[in-house]
């Protein structure tokens, strides 16, 4: 057996050849609609659809304002907004950050519990009772 090979011509036949499509009432088996319809004209009925769906999202997305919701669009204005927020927001978190790690050594200190060097080498302890044992301030003071 041979097998013929499909020919141009055989295609654009097939796709020249007008076929039927009729919608039938189940029920009363009327006709209700009825197409002539090639492969060609479907072919360039969906192309068409397809032009247009496209061509209709895009011109939704790009004149109203659903265009801001797109990741990565934007105006400079906007960009330069983004930057200084972030920037305040490292500032911020920076901050912060100190904050608690002095609330956690004044808690430290309160408790007794701080382990760090002292800052009392400076100070004379006698000179420092002798203060504590006198109420009145030195006379010239």
């Amino acid at each position: 057996m041979q097998k013929h090979p499909i020919k141009k011509r055989d295609f654009f036949k097939r796709v020249k050849t007008n076929y039927r499509v009729v919608f039938v009432n189940d029920e009363s088996l009327q006709e209700v609609v009825s197409f002539r319809l090639s492969m060609g004209k479907l072919y360039v009925f969906f192309s068409t659809l397809f032009v247009i769906t496209v061509v209709l999202t895009t011109s939704v997305l790009l004149l109203t304002p659903l265009k801001y919701y797109i990741p990565g669009y934007g105006n400079s204005k906007m960009y330069m907004q983004v930057i200084k927020l972030k920037k305040n927001m490292d500032s911020l978190s920076d901050l912060v950050s100190a904050q608690q790690l002095y609330e956690a050594n004044i808690k430290k200190v309160i408790n007794g519990n701080y382990s760090g060097k002292s800052d009392t080498a400076l100070l004379d302890m006698n000179q420092v009772k002798k203060e504590a044992m006198n109420i009145f301030p030195k006379p010239g003071k």
